[in-house]
C-alpha cells in the first residue's frame, strides 16, 4: 500500500502533496516502522494546523521505495538512509555536520528522554536509544557557554520560568539555551536553564525544569561508533602510526584513519584500526584497561565547538609533538584538546578481471594495471541519494568522470559534474558492473586501459570492490547493534561487539570474533563460533548500509527479537546493515 497525505480543502486546489511513502508489509517490523514514521509526520502536520487525509493507492510492484519528503517548493528530496523511518542524513561535505552531536539522555532509572510525535509531548520512559530518543546538541555561537537540544522533529527543548518544559519551538531562543554541568566522574551531565538557573529533570511523564540542585543524566552518543576524529587546533585527523595514534593526516585516508569508539559504563575507549586501545599515556594496549583506556566525553562550545576526552585522572586528550602523538596532558581545555567526529565513508580498491587494481598512479587517467594497493588505488565510495548512483573520490578530492574527449575515465571531476555518477549493478559472486553517464559499462582491457565502451556485461565489465577501511567492523540495524549476548549473536542490543573483517583474494569476506567465525547453521541462523572461515559477500546499498549475502545464497536479515538468519531471497529493510 502507499499512502499520500494531502493538505485539506482549506488550501487552494490542487492540494499540495507533502509526503509520499511506499512500503511493503513483509513482517511486523515493517508495519511498526511505517506506523512510527506516519505518527512523526502527523505530528509535524498538526503543528501547522492543517487538516490531513489519507488517500489509498495500490503499489504496482510491491517493492521497497525510500520515503520522499517534499520541501517548501514542492521538490521532493530523498532520505539518505535505508528506510523511511530514518531521519534524513547529511550529505558528504556538510560543513555543519561535524559541529552537531547526536546523543541520548538517560536518567537515573535508566530511561531515555523521548520526544513523542503527537503534540510534541515529552517523557522519560524510552527503554532504548532509537529515533525518538535522539537529540542533537546545537552550539549557540552567540552564547558560547550554552547549548540547545533539538529533537528528531527539529523542535527545540525549552523551559519557562515556572519550570514547564516543552519541545515545540521551531527557533532557538533564550528559553531553549542550557548550560551543561558535569559530575565529578565526568560521566553524568546536568542541564541547567541558562535563562532561569534551574535544572532539568525527568521521570516517566513528569518532565520539568524546576530543581535547584543538579539532576544527573548519562549521555550516550547516538551515532555509529566507527568514525574519523580530527583535532581542531591542528586540523589533522587521528590515524594509527608506528606504535601510537598520531594526528598528522590532512585527509582521513586508508584503514589506519578508522577510529572505533567502544562504550563502557558511560565512557568510551578509543580503538585503533589494528584492534588495540589507546591508553592515556599514549601507548597502545592489546586489551581494554578501564583505568588507562576509558575516557568521558565533554561538550565544549564557544567559537570553536568540539568534544573533549577526559581520562580517569582528570586530564584531557591532546596531540603532542611533530607527529601529534595522542595522550592526555592538561587539566584544562583549550583548542588543542578539542576534537570533532566525522562519518567514516567506505574506502575501496577496484579489482578488474585481469587481477589488477584500478589506479591513478601514472597520472589522471584510470588504468587497471597495479598489483598492490596504495593511496593511488584507494577510492572513497559515496552514494548520491537523489539518483541512487555512486561516485568514486580520490585522495586529492577529485572524482572519476567520463572524459570529455573519447570514452576514457579520468580522475578530474567535481561533485557538480553528472558524468561522475555511476550506476552499480551487482553480478554473481559479488562482482559489479558500472554503467557510465553515456549508457555504456566500464570495461577493462588486458593491458589495463579502462574505458566506458561496454554494451553488455561480460568478464571485462565486471569488477570486484574490496572494502579497505573496515578491518574491524560494527554492524547496526533498525533494532539495535550486533553483539554477543546469552551465548548467541543478536542484533537488537544497546551495546555492541567489534568483529574482524577479512577479505580473501576471491572477493569473499570472513567475519571473525573472539570465539570464532560467523557461520550459517542448518536453520539459517548465524553462529559466531565457526571453526573455519565461511564466505560472505557485502553489497553496498546506500550511503552507510550493506547487504550481507551468505554462502547459501540468501541475505542475512535481522528480527526484532534479535535473531539473525540467512534466509532472505531478496533485499528488504531488515537485510540492511549500517557499518
Amino acid at each position: 500500500q502507499s499512502f499520500v497525505i494531502q493538505r485539506g480543502p482549506t488550501l487552494p486546489k490542487p492540494p499540495c502533496l507533502i509526503y509520499c511513502c511506499v512500503w511493503r508489509f513483509r513482517d511486523r517490523f515493517c508495519q511498526e516502522q511505517l506506523k512510527e514514521h506516519f505518527l512523526s509526520i502527523i505530528g509535524l502536520v498538526s503543528s501547522a494546523s492543517h487538516h490531513t487525509k489519507f488517500v489509498d493507492k495500490m503499489d504496482q510492484n510491491g517493492g521497497v521505495i525510500p520515503g520522499r519528503v517534499a520541501n517548501g517548493n514542492g521538490v521532493a528530496g530523498s532520505t539518505n538512509g535505508h528506510g523511511p523511518s530514518k531521519p534524513q542524513q547529511p550529505q558528504a561535505g556538510d560543513p555543519d555536520e561535524s559541529l552537531k552531536w547526536r546523543v541520548g539522555l538517560r536518567n537515573a532509572s535508566g530511561k531515555f528522554l523521548t520526544a513523542e510525535p503527537f503534540g510534541f509531548k515529552l517523557n522519560a520512559s524510552g527503554a532504548s536509544l532509537k529515533m525518538r530518543q535522539t537529540w542533537v546538541l546545537v552550539p549557540d555561537p552567540e552564547h558560547p557557554s550554552t547549548v540547545c537540544l533539538k529533537s528528531h522533529l527539529n523542535r527545540f527543548l525549552s523551559a519557562d520560568k515556572d519550570g514547564l518544559v516543552s519541545c515545540s519551538s521551531e527557533e532557538a531562543g533564550p528559553e531553549t539555551r542550557f548550560i551543561i554541568e558535569y559530575a565529578g566522574d565526568g560521566v553524568q551531565w546536568a542541564l541547567k536553564s541558562a535563562q532561569h538557573g534551574l535544572y532539568f529533570s525527568g521521570e516517566e511523564d513528569r518532565v520539568k525544569c524546576f530543581s535547584k540542585a543538579p539532576v544527573w543524566w548519562t549521555c550516550q552518543l547516538a551515532l555509529h561508533p566507527q568514525v574519523h576524529v580530527k583535532n581542531l587546533n591542528r586540523g589533522r585527523y587521528l590515524r594509527l602510526g608506528s606504535g601510537e595514534i598520531s594526528a598528522d593526516r590532512v585527509n582521513p585516508w586508508g584503514a589506519e584513519s578508522l577510529i572505533t569508539l567502544m562504550k563502557r559504563d558511560g565512557r568510551v575507549a578509543i580503538r585503533a584500526s589494528d584492534g588495540r586501545y589507546l591508553a592515556r599515556g599514549g601507548e597502545l594496549l592489546d586489551r581494554l584497561d578501564e583505568a588507562e583506556s576509558l575516557f568521558s566525553i565533554q561538550v565544549h562550545c564557544g567559537p570553536c565547538p568540539g568534544l573533549a576526552f577526559k581520562d580517569s585522572a582528570g586530564r584531557f586528550l591532546t596531540n603532542i609533538g611533530a607527529t601529534g602523538t595522542s595522550k592526555t596532558k592538561n587539566q584544562t581545555v583549550s583548542k588543542d584538546e578539542l576534537f570533532v567526529l566525522e562519518d567514516s565513508y567506505p574506502q575501496i580498491a577496484v579489482k578488474a578481471f585481469n587481477g589488477r587494481y584500478a589506479s591513478i598512479k601514472q597520472g589522471q587517467d584510470l588504468n587497471a594495471n597495479q598489483s598492490d594497493i596504495d593511496v593511488t588505488e584507494t577510492y572513497q565510495l559515496e552514494f548520491h541519494a537523489a539518483s541512487g548512483k555512486w561516485r568514486f573520490r580520490t585522495k586529492d578530492d577529485k572524482f572519476w568522470k567520463l572524459s570529455t574527449v573519447g570514452s576514457g575515465i579520468s580522475a578530474t571531476g567535481d561533485s557538480r559534474d553528472q558524468s561522475t555518477l555511476f550506476a552499480m549493478e551487482y553480478q554473481p559472486k559479488g562482482r559489479v558492473a558500472l554503467k557510465c553517464s553515456n549508457g555504456s559499462y566500464l570495461s577493462a582491457k588486458k593491458l589495463g586501459a579502462v574505458n566506458a565502451t561496454g554494451s553488455e556485461v561480460k568478464s571485462e565489465e565486471q569488477f570486484q570492490l574490496v572494502l579497505l577501511n573496515r578491518p574491524i567492523v560494527v554492524f547496526r540495524c533498525d533494532f539495535g547493534f550486533v553483539g554477543i549476548k546469552n551465548s548467541r549473536l543478536e542484533c537488537n542490543l544497546v551495546s555492541y561487539d567489534a568483529f574482524n573483517l577479512e577479505v580473501s583474494d576471491s572477493g569473499f569476506y570472513h567475519i571473525r570474533g573472539s570465539e570464532g567465525f560467523w557461520c550459517v547453521q542448518a536453520d539459517g541462523s548465524i553462529s559466531f563460533k565457526g571453526e573455519r572461515p565461511e564466505e560472505f559477500l557485502l553489497e553496498f546499498r546506500s550511503r552507510s548500509c550493506v547487504a550481507i549475502q551468505a554462502s547459501n545464497g540468501c541475505y542475512v536479515r535481522g528480527e526484532q527479537n534479535g535473531t539473525m538468519r540467512a534466509d532472505a531471497d531478496e533485499i528488504r529493510a531488515a537485510c540492511l546493515w549500517e557499518y
